[in-house]
């Protein structure tokens, strides 16, 4: 086995997003999401993208560890289900063996070992894009924080803005988007990202300079241009491809480092804040400074957002909405640390993927809840795209929704942090009442259609079978003829004119139409025939 340099940390960063295409053209959700609008696209690009095999039966030791973790109801749509029903995944065949760059305003620059990049599409509409890394340079705990805080960001938060003009015209009427993208760079921004192949060529890039120009506003709905470099072209020229977060990428990450581990085994957060600094900002990605300015708030976010069943070995969890991380000793101190590498890289990656998946379903089903209120009342379709959106939600809280993915005590406490963190079960439950009122007001327009259907066929009637009724009462004539012919045409089409005004107007006149309809009905029984036996 050859010489491996020391793993310091591990990375993993994921990219949630929603595909749907570009021309809907009326189609219903179960329609738009079909992994069969995506798998001819991607098998075409088999020189970039190799399908991988579900873990219908596991071939490799961690691959049978890692299924083992989870309920059998789970990995359907963690693995696939051999038939592409809930998830296709697919690895990129040039990223093994390179390099994830990270190059900082200052000149800093931080190498990566480049794992895997990894691809999922879900048959919900959703996608999962991920960078795994290994860090095998850097030590320091601060360079840990910046990896983590600028290798995230696929697109600029803001853009920096001359403060020398607040207060005036100019500060509102400022389109210098080059100097403020410069500022934006030196905050929370890397210069560039860059991903190299094994041989040192270029994988994809973003240097965010290219989604700008001199007084040209950028796109706020661009597709991240690592994104749209790393995926073929062709997907792009049906669907479009929307972030499920923001301007960042969920991470993942091990750590070990022997100083801040011991200090963990020991800390209860009730010291002053300053001495939580680190895990603070390990845990919500500040790379720069704590962003938390109140010692209590920083002590109850902490304690929110820290697993702490293996303390006292000096190994802690923290879960935030774009984070799952893993402080613990290094390799050389301990080496059980190697399985808790491990399993961030394996069980705890699928917890956050699976998060990070069901918050995009809700997101895109939220997004079809939107589309589906805006189509005119009168769209004859309008109750079947609530059908197949209501199909499709029941799929979602059956299949992808889980409650409880592992019988595996911690894995549990995990998941429950990921879920509370992400605001999954409010989001759901808001989800469910939204469904809930369109399909009542999709059934208040489907009922009012029938009225409508039904007044036609009670108009039919005021023409038809009062006219019958005259004919019944009074007999066929052996020929329309003199006053008979007369009486006939009156009564019948007056009956119906008078009985279609009952139904069609309100108010006075319908009273009117009801009191002539009342004398014409005595005519008939009364007068009628005496007039056709003289005739």
């Amino acid at each position: 086995m050859p010489d491996v340099k020391p793993l310091y940390s591990f990375h993993a960063f994921i990219f949630p997003f929603e595909w749907k295409p570009t021309k809907k053209d009326g189609l219903l959700l179960e329609k738009q999401t079909d992994l069969q609008r995506i798998c001819p696209v991607m098998d075409a690009a088999k020189d970039k993208w190799k399908r991988m095999k579900p873990w219908l039966n596991p071939e490799t030791l961690v691959q049978y560890n890692e299924a083992n973790y989870f309920y059998d109801f789970v990995r359907p749509v963690l693995y696939g289900d051999g038939g592409g029903n809930y998830q296709v995944y697919y690895q990129h065949e040039e990223a093994e063996g390179g390099s994830y760059n990270i190059y900082l305003h200052d000149g800093t620059k931080f190498s990566l070992e480049l794992d895997s990049i990894g691809l999922s599409f879900y048959s919900s509409g959703v996608g999962i894009l991920s960078f795994h890394c290994y860090n095998r340079a850097y030590q320091d705990s601060t360079e840990i924080l910046k990896i983590n805080q600028f290798g995230r960001r696929v697109y600029p938060p803001f853009f920096s803005v001359d403060t020398a003009n607040i207060g005036t015209q100019a500060f509102f009427d400022d389109k210098n988007w080059l100097t403020g993208l410069e500022g934006a760079k030196g905050a929370e921004l890397a210069q560039a990202i860059v991903l190299l192949k094994p041989a040192g060529q270029a994988l994809a890039s973003e240097d965010f300079d290219s989604r700008i120009g001199e007084g040209i506003a950028p796109d706020l709905k661009a597709t991240p241009g690592l994104l749209k470099q790393l995926l073929p072209p062709a997907l792009f020229s049906n669907h479009s491809i929307s972030p499920v977060l923001d301007d960042r990428m969920f991470v993942v990450c091990w750590y070990g480092n022997d100083e801040l581990s011991t200090k963990m085994a020991t800390t209860s957060f009730d010291a002053e804040p300053e001495q939580n600094d680190w895990w603070y900002q390990f845990v919500f990605v500040d790379g720069g400074f704590r962003t938390c300015r109140n010692a209590g708030m920083v002590k109850t976010l902490l304690e929110n957002h820290t697993n702490l069943r293996w303390q006292d070995q000096g190994t802690v969890y923290g879960v935030s909405r774009y984070s799952f991380v893993c402080l613990s000793q290094t390799f050389a101190k301990n080496s059980f640390t190697k399985v808790l590498c491990s399993h961030m890289q394996t069980h705890y990656y699928k917890l956050a993927e699976l998060a990070l998946l069901q918050r995009g379903c809700v997101l895109r089903f939220s997004d079809e809840v939107t589309a589906i209120s805006d189509l005119p009342e009168k769209n004859s379709y309008l109750g079947a795209h609530v059908s197949s959106l209501y199909k499709q939600y029941i799929r979602f809280v059956n299949k992808i929704y889980f409650r409880e993915v592992t019988a595996q005590e911690q894995g549990i406490e995990l998941y429950d942090l990921l879920q509370t963190h992400m605001r999954l079960s409010d989001h759901v439950k808001s989800l469910d009442d939204e469904i809930g009122e369109l399909h009542n007001y999709a059934m208040l327009l489907e009922e009012d259609r029938r009225n409508e259907q039904l007044d036609i066929l009670s108009y039919i009637g005021a023409f038809f079978v009062v006219p019958s009724f005259v004919v019944s009462y009074l007999g066929v004539p052996d020929k329309y003829t003199g006053q008979t012919a007369v009486v006939y045409g009156i009564l019948c089409i007056g009956a119906s004119l008078l009985f279609f005004g009952i139904i069609k107007v309100r108010g006075f006149w319908r009273w009117v139409c009801m009191g002539s309809a009342i004398g014409l009905m005595l005519f008939i029984l009364f007068y009628a025939p005496i007039i056709i036996q003289k005739d």
